[in-house]
């Protein structure tokens, strides 16, 4: 009696669309009078759920925070690195051999530092300043070349950086999208046992209100099939979100 929807395929917010409208015909044709109340409202409720989830997850603040912390730790790192290359052309001679000394223990770690990935960049810069920190004539050139405060500013940021990506690995771990599947699981299941009460009633009552809704959730249907089938042709764009059953 009521026709298939493809709501596997469906995307999250037209899922939770579809299910808004369905309820919407539902309650213009009066639950009361079509003997679903109950029904309706499970549905409702649940939809309610998802719908709060589904706005939950719009993005991380966490993440453009850390491209701000990382820039500014690229900053501090070019900064220091342009600061020892203009020094090993210094007339003193021994700022301009503190400055060889520096440039030899950045070459130990490779070019590019401030280019690396997230994770790769946080080590190295950890490795160098630990370095930096502890081999006696290091801490001395840094000291000859007054760059402490600079080093410590950039220990400082790398340290922050790592903290909150932790934070962001967390806070992803913490992500509604498993909620979201289970609910949508719920829904569904919801959805049937609606359907199932139209049917049953329809099949013992002669009223017009039921065809009437029928043919109604059968065209919303129908509309988001055809939703659907719009894009089949280019899966990249569809997501995989729950398997039927």
């Amino acid at each position: 009696m009521f026709s298939a929807i493809h709501y596997p395929r469906l995307r999250n917010n037209e899922f939770v669309q579809f299910i808004k409208n369905l309820i919407e015909i539902i309650n213009a044709n009066n639950p009361e009078v079509l003997k679903v109340i109950a029904q309706c409202e499970d549905l409702a409720a649940l939809l309610t759920v998802l719908s709060a989830l589904s706005k939950t997850n719009l993005g991380s603040t966490i993440t453009l925070e850390l491209q701000d912390i990382d820039t500014r730790r690229d900053s501090d790192l070019v900064g220091i690195e342009m600061q020892i290359k203009s020094f090993t052309y210094h007339f003193d001679q021994a700022k301009q051999e503190a400055a060889l000394v520096l440039t030899d223990s950045l070459a130990d770690f490779g070019p590019g530092i401030s280019r690396m990935n997230y994770q790769a960049e946080t080590g190295t810069i950890e490795s160098l300043i630990k370095k930096w920190e502890n081999e006696p004539k290091l801490i001395r050139a840094i000291t000859t070349l007054s760059l402490t405060d600079w080093v410590k500013e950039m220990k400082t940021a790398n340290i922050l950086f790592n903290n909150r990506y932790l934070d962001r690995i967390k806070e992803d771990a913490d992500a509604p999208e498993i909620k979201t599947i289970e609910l949508r699981k719920q829904i569904i299941q919801s959805y049937r046992t609606l359907l199932a009460h139209l049917e049953a009633h329809a099949t013992l009552s002669s009223e017009t209100v039921y065809s009437n809704t029928i043919s109604q959730i059968n065209l919303l249907i129908e509309q988001y099939n055809k939703l659907v089938a719009g894009r089949s042709k280019n899966k990249e764009e569809e997501e995989e979100i729950l398997s039927q059953e």
